[in-house]
């Protein structure tokens, strides 16, 4: 199944993961990294792992795909939401931040080779893009304009990021 529909629900938040589940997204993207503060990121990833060992069902999907975005390589939650992601049946990871081979090879491994969707925020994930698809395990570049907007100083959303988008197509 193609998805045509992303949504996000924060990992602090368990109270809207069966909202989230029911809302007719093709996925729903339990999110631990921006939609959570540093100071609730242990407990969101506690209350994720929770949930989703008290709700097989929905864990295995039940006809929506669950794929969490981790925090990012160069943050003291990576490995730990990497082990969450192997531990438990989600559909996928989505790893912030994507410029380097490395990271993306672990949560890779880790997992078992479930999914991964690097989310290509900077300019140094533009320039390794094309080596991120080529890896093993990948299924789908994502592009985050908000942060790529941010590092490159780019004002505007149209034909600013024409070229990004682009290329990472």
């Amino acid at each position: 199944m193609i998805a045509r529909s992303y949504l996000f629900v924060p990992a602090d938040r368990p109270d809207r993961f069966p909202k989230a589940l029911a809302a007719g997204a093709d996925v729903v993207i339990i999110d631990l990294e921006d939609a959570v503060a540093p100071s609730a990121k242990s407990a969101a990833r506690d209350a994720l792992s929770n949930w989703l060992v008290s709700r097989p069902d929905a864990a295995s999907g039940a006809g929506v795909q669950i794929l969490v975005r981790i925090n990012g390589a160069d943050t003291p939650w990576f490995h730990d939401d990497v082990l969450l992601a192997a531990d438990h049946a989600v559909t996928a990871v989505m790893l912030p931040k994507a410029a380097e081979i490395e990271p993306l090879r672990e949560v890779v491994t880790r997992t078992h080779a479930r999914r991964v969707l690097p989310l290509v925020e900077t300019a140094g994930g533009i320039a390794a893009a094309r080596k991120l698809a080529r890896q093993p395990g990948v299924f789908r570049l994502v592009f985050g304009t908000l942060d790529f907007q941010l590092d490159l100083d780019i004002d505007g959303d149209g034909d600013e990021l024409l070229a990004y988008r682009s290329e990472l197509v």
